[in-house]
């Protein structure tokens, strides 16, 4: 028979290497992904990245998003990341068969700031995309739209 505060009755700490993602050392150090939560030390600032568009009007597979290299689960949408506090790299990236749309913004999170950033993936595959601090246009519109005449053009003659 056990007692209530038996130790054997307590949960048991994790020991050992921490699993991605956990959250290592000093700010500006991660061990895997960023944390899921506000990391040890400290309060950190938030990143508040919209992916924009839709899986209807901008691709079908979700960009990739790495903070200071390290991937970052993200959706269409706004996106609320914990940071810690000092200068982190934002990074994007698009992929349908090959790897576009690569863009990166640098920014300083202060403790309890929140950063917005916006990202845009391009119109045509092959081109670079768009982040920063606003709202960004989604480049390879003009592009595309003169392919499409260029098409219809053909199709109409022919």
């Amino acid at each position: 028979m056990t007692h209530p505060g038996d130790p054997a009755n307590q949960p048991q700490q994790p020991t050992g290497t921490p699993l991605p993602g956990q959250w290592q050392g000093a700010p500006g150090q991660w061990q895997g992904a960023p944390p899921p939560q506000q990391p040890r030390g400290g309060a950190g600032g938030l990143l508040l990245l919209t992916l924009q568009g839709s899986p209807l009007t901008a691709s079908m597979l979700t960009p990739k998003v790495f903070i200071d290299g390290f991937p970052v689960g993200a959706a269409y949408g706004l996106n609320t990341i914990p940071v810690p506090p000092g200068r982190h790299t934002v990074r994007a990236e698009a992929t349908w068969i090959v790897k576009y749309g690569q863009a990166s913004y640098d920014f300083d999170a202060q403790p309890g700031q929140q950063v917005e950033v916006f990202y845009a993936s391009p119109m045509i595959q092959f081109m670079k995309g768009r982040m920063g601090p606003v709202k960004q246009k989604r480049p390879g519109v003009w592009l595309l739209v003169v392919i499409l005449v260029i098409v219809v053009v053909i199709v109409v003659v022919s």
